[in-house]
């Protein structure tokens, strides 16, 4: 529906009247019938009439301010919120994702077919779920996808998130592993001038709830999660990133075969070590690696895929926040900027209509500086969705 002005002159003045009009197709083609004839409507009651007609959940633009003024009369007395969701960490993740060009390199790869949601944006639900709130794809789908701002961000309804989409998601993903690597490689080379050397190869292992007894990569021996009572996965990561590797004040006595490096180089190399362990605590307790509870072998690896590509997003971050004078360690950025919200400010107007604006709220003076440092812009509005 829509509003038609019709211009008319009675007594020698112009005048403007309005009508609600309805369109449908037929077979006989589109036809139009007046709902209601409104006559003289005020700016204020006729754009509230308009919105309504429209559907207020379409009106506002995606992710920008609304640019001219529009002026309501709303009664204040019933002015409420809804729908409160936590939009800072999956914002924020977000535009690392897209720095890292994986939004377009999933597109690429995972191109459109039969599917109802497109793999590249279910893959997206799986890594930026993974970096803000770790968890079993089963708990995403029934638990933490709601209360998130992920629907807005990606356009996915709640009703398509299930688990069985995410599982099928991380079959859709894992054949593009290696290409997700040499991706990544020539990326952050771009972005972070990161010379690859082989420093390091270090080996940890995590375990399985269930017997997994039809994967045979679950294996009984030594826990290093201290649960020999479960199977095990062993897993692998090569450090192979120079300028990522620290360096730390003090006296150490460093032995080696290799003769042909400095002192500096062997130091770190050292380091890598730290880095490497560092990071397998980060996979197990921050991105929830443990325990796996898939039982096909594909799975057990797209999970680790998934887990990896959501520790390169923090390990980006690290290096923005580095750039940007706020240290490597993203940790304390991340947790600030998530407790950003989004709600739905319900304005009941004089005309009758309600107003639904889906407004970011205001950060903080610390978030609103670190915002700044990195050069990233908080929208204030957000596209109203079907969510």
């Amino acid at each position: 529906m829509y509003l038609r002005k019709c211009r008319r002159t009675v007594a020698g003045e112009r005048k403007d009247y309005w009508q609600l009009v309805e369109c449908s197709r037929t077979a006989r083609g589109p036809r139009q019938r007046t709902v209601a004839y409104l006559g003289e409507v005020e700016a204020p009651a006729r754009e509230g009439v308009a919105q309504a007609a429209r559907g207020e959940r379409r009106y506002q633009p995606r992710l920008e301010d609304a640019g001219a003024p529009e002026w309501v009369e709303v009664d204040a007395r019933r002015l409420r919120v809804e729908r409160v969701r936590e939009f800072g960490g999956p914002w924020l993740g977000l535009q690392v994702f897209e720095k890292l060009g994986l939004g377009a390199f999933l597109r690429a790869v995972l191109a459109p077919g039969r599917e109802e949601i497109e793999w590249a944006t279910m893959a997206q639900v799986l890594i930026l779920g993974r970096l803000c709130n770790p968890s079993s794809e089963l708990a995403l789908a029934e638990r933490i996808y709601a209360r998130t701002a992920l629907g807005d961000l990606l356009g996915v309804p709640l009703e398509k998130v299930n688990d069985d989409r995410l599982y099928r998601a991380l079959d859709a993903l894992l054949p593009h592993k290696g290409a997700l690597e040499r991706h990544l490689k020539q990326r952050l080379g771009e972005l972070f001038a990161l010379e690859y050397e082989l420093l390091l190869y270090d080996v940890t292992s995590t375990y399985f709830e269930g017997l997994a007894e039809g994967n045979a990569q679950a294996q009984r021996g030594y826990s290093r999660d201290h649960r020999p009572d479960c199977a095990q996965v062993a897993w692998s990561k090569v450090e192979a990133w120079r300028e990522w590797s620290a360096l730390s004040e003090g006296c150490y006595l460093l032995r080696s075969n290799i003769r042909e490096w400095s002192a500096s180089e062997l130091w770190e190399a050292y380091m890598q070590l730290t880095q490497a362990e560092a990071a397998f605590r980060l996979h197990k307790q921050d991105l929830s690696l443990r325990p796996i509870w898939h039982q096909k072998a594909e799975r057990v690896q797209a999970h680790m895929l998934v887990c990896f590509l959501a520790y390169v997003l923090r390990k980006a971050l690290g290096q923005l926040c580095q750039r940007a004078g706020l240290g490597d360690e993203p940790r304390q950025v991340l947790e600030e900027l998530a407790q950003i919200r989004t709600v739905d400010v319900v304005l009941p107007t004089k005309a009758g209509p309600e107003l639904r604006r889906r407004c970011v709220a205001e950060p903080t003076k610390h978030q609103a500086i670190l915002l700044q440092r990195l050069g990233l812009a908080l929208p204030k509005h957000l596209e109203m969705r079907e969510v």
